[in-house]
């Protein structure tokens, strides 16, 4: 055979695919030696191939259980972070709506809805997530059974919608009429002074002003709830009553101008007193809605404690198994070494093959380099060769490596499919990450829309907590006004009593006046008596003198002197009479002024006392009113606190979804590794020919 016939046999050994040892090293018919049971298990091609499909399967399952796993976690962690948020916003609703207000029914209602939505979800599961591992159902029975609570309060707040905006409308309206009242009853006043009316009943008509200011402020204190509503439902029924038994007493010998006012005050009160019969007729209904919003807000921060540790539940659902991002990397090195261990075994084999072959056909070794010839086309990777059988003796061989090329076409197409299902696989595993990659920008994007949306509202709560501070300010100054009033109407009761002493002490001595003027009459009668006596001696005495003629002459003169003095007497005793008739008649009508005007003082002191009474009143329920308001300023601060706390909750949620997202980064990279792995296993029997079909 020529030198250049020998070139492929050449290429062959200096490729190492062909293992030919010189003749010096192995004798003829001397065996090579045995391989250990390790080797065996290294050219074990089978057993490899297996191994490296199995490193390939198990590395796409792992990637995939790893997507999956981290979409689950993040839909569980978003459905029970929405929870925190509306269980703060079920809590101020529900104490918006008992004020009858009715935006926050809608609101309540959304979140009674989302609510029961998402436990369902978490509970049964839906389209997108399956139920929820028995691993959490430690923290989500407590969520369940204490929402099943609140939701029944609920439940309760939303069936009395109706007639919380019936009272909240008919607050309003009677708040409309009552500055119209108060103007009327102001008139109806000014009417009877206008008239010289009796001090006693304009008095009367001036507690109206005080009726209808009460009625009003009792209406509104209602309203408000707590512990003073019912007294405060009872007590303006009964003033109502007393205000239209106090106009009707007005009524009577009242001129026509003062009753023409006094129909307009019936007419405005007989509307203010169709509201406050409305809103007495649902006065049940309102107090069972306002112990079920207290019963909300009682539970409400429990509720909320419970949430949280629900989402951490969710947020640690996968924490033990972490070593599994580890995992892909070690399957991938895995596939990579039973890819390299397959053609390693594969080139040994092939070396082991011609080995035998050239040790047992040494002495037909120009057939065989014939046959290399025939067969040097193999060296360059083309598998398309087929060697010509003979009855030579190298017939077997061409027979062997026609089916060892045969095994290597089957193998190469092996490699071949398995880089090619593992390059589709990627594909499908990059475009899952993807997806999942920009499902957790956009629940980042939504959880930072929540996030603002908390901080707004923790803002506005901290603003009513302000305005809560402001009419606590505003209260206890009212408070201040009251306590002066009450001191004003005190020192007006103590001056009234002490002029009511006074005059009674000018009373006693103008009747010890008259009883002196009676006494003065009885001794002017006892001197008009003795006149009359004297006056009828001196007559006597004339007729004696006249009897005695002109001896009695002097003594007549004397009688005559005596009788005129007796007659000027008499006159200037009736004189006196009259005087003191005078002074008795204007000393009793002196004492009859004095008793009415005592009578007046006494009920003006009645008047004032309970004018008295009911600034203590306002006071007391101004004190109740400021500390109610100091009550609301200090739950708005606690809630605004609270909203904070669940704005850090929400920050700390979203930087674990950023955090998921670059996790899923990672996994798109690794795919990609993955990807280009396949590629490189792809490219290193891409130097393989193969036949077009077979």
């Amino acid at each position: 055979m020529s030198e250049e016939s020998k070139f492929p046999m050449d290429d062959l050994i200096d490729t190492g695919v062909v293992d030919v040892a010189p003749e010096e090293a192995s004798p003829p018919g001397k065996a090579p030696t045995a391989p250990s049971a390790f080797g065996k298990l290294l050219n074990n091609l089978p057993l490899l191939g297996i191994g490296l499909v199995v490193s390939v399967i198990g590395l796409i399952g792992v990637l995939m259980w790893q997507t999956q796993t981290a979409a689950l976690q993040s839909g569980y962690v978003e459905e029970s972070s929405l929870l925190l948020m509306l269980s703060q916003r079920v809590a101020k609703d529900a104490r918006e709506a008992v004020l009858g207000n009715k935006e926050a029914f809608a609101t309540l209602q959304d979140s009674k809805n989302r609510i029961n939505s998402i436990l369902k979800t978490l509970v049964d599961g839906d389209d997108r997530l399956p139920p929820s591992p028995a691993a959490v159902s430690g923290t989500l029975q407590p969520v369940k059974d204490l929402w099943s609570a609140l939701d029944t309060d609920v439940a309760v707040i939303l069936t009395n919608k109706l007639a919380l905006l019936s009272i909240r409308e008919n607050v309003a309206a009677i708040n409309q009429l009552s500055p119209l009242l108060l103007a009327i009853s102001d008139e109806v006043v000014e009417a009877l002074i206008a008239e010289n009316a009796p001090q006693k009943i304009v008095s009367r008509a001036g507690t109206q002003r005080t009726w209808s200011q009460r009625i009003t402020k009792d209406v509104n204190v209602f309203a408000l709830g707590g512990m003073d509503a019912a007294v405060a439902a009872t007590q303006f029924g009964k003033d109502a009553k007393l205000f239209q038994r106090i106009n009707r007493g007005l009524r009577k010998n009242a001129s026509p101008e003062v009753i023409e006012k006094i129909d307009a005050s019936d007419e405005v009160f007989n509307q203010l007193n169709e509201y406050i019969q409305a809103a007495q007729q649902v006065v049940t209904e309102f107090f069972v809605s306002q112990r079920s919003a207290q019963r909300i807000t009682e539970n409400s921060e429990k509720f909320l404690v419970e949430i949280e540790a629900l989402v951490a539940s969710y947020q640690n659902l996968y924490g033990n198994i972490k070593y599994l991002k580890t995992l892909p990397f070690v399957l991938g090195g895995a596939a990579l070494l039973f890819f390299l261990l397959f053609i390693r075994s594969l080139v040994a084999s092939a070396r082991q093959r011609e080995f035998e072959s050239n040790e047992q056909n040494r002495e037909a070794q120009a057939a065989i380099l014939k046959l290399l010839d025939e067969m040097g086309d193999l060296a360059d990777g083309d598998l398309t060769i087929e060697a010509e059988v003979t009855d030579q003796v190298t017939g077997a061989i061409a027979d062997s490596m026609n089916y060892a090329v045969l095994e290597m076409r089957t193998l190469v197409r092996q490699i071949n499919d398995a880089s090619a299902q593992v390059t589709t696989e990627s594909e499908g595993t990059r475009e899952k990450t993807a997806a999942l990659q920009a499902q957790t920008g956009q629940q980042s994007e939504e959880i930072g829309t929540a996030t603002e949306s908390i901080v707004r509202m923790a803002q506005s709560m901290e603003q009513l907590s302000e305005s809560a501070d402001g009419s606590a300010e505003v209260a206890d100054g009212s408070v201040d006004l009251a306590k002066q009033g009450s001191e004003a109407v005190a020192s007006t009761i103590q001056g009234m009593n002490t002029m009511r002493d006074k005059m009674q002490e000018t009373g006693k001595r103008i009747k010890r006046l008259g009883e002196s003027s009676q006494q003065i009459g009885e001794i002017v009668g006892l001197i008009d008596d003795i006149a009359e006596q004297t006056n009828i001696l001196s007559l006597n005495a004339s007729i004696q003198a006249a009897m005695a003629g002109e001896a009695g002459r002097g003594f007549a003169v004397v009688a005559d002197e005596v009788q005129r003095l007796a007659e000027r007497s008499a006159e200037a005793t009736k004189q006196i009479a009259d005087l003191v008739n005078n002074i008795q008649a204007d000393t009793n009508e002196a004492v009859s002024s004095m008793e009415d005007a005592t009578r007046e003082v006494v009920e003006n002191t009645r008047l004032a006392d309970e004018a008295g009474r009911a600034l203590g009143e306002i006071e007391k329920v101004s004190e109740e009113l400021s500390t109610l308001i100091s009550t609301m300023a200090n739950t708005a601060r606690q809630q605004s606190e609270e909203a904070t706390g669940v704005s850090g909750t929400m920050v700390h949620i979203r930087e674990l979804s950023t955090q998921a997202s670059r996790t899923t980064t990672e996994t798109a990279e690794s795919v990609d590794r993955l990807s280009v792995l396949a590629g490189q296993l792809k490219s290193s029997v891409a130097g393989f020919r193969l036949p077009a079909e077979e």
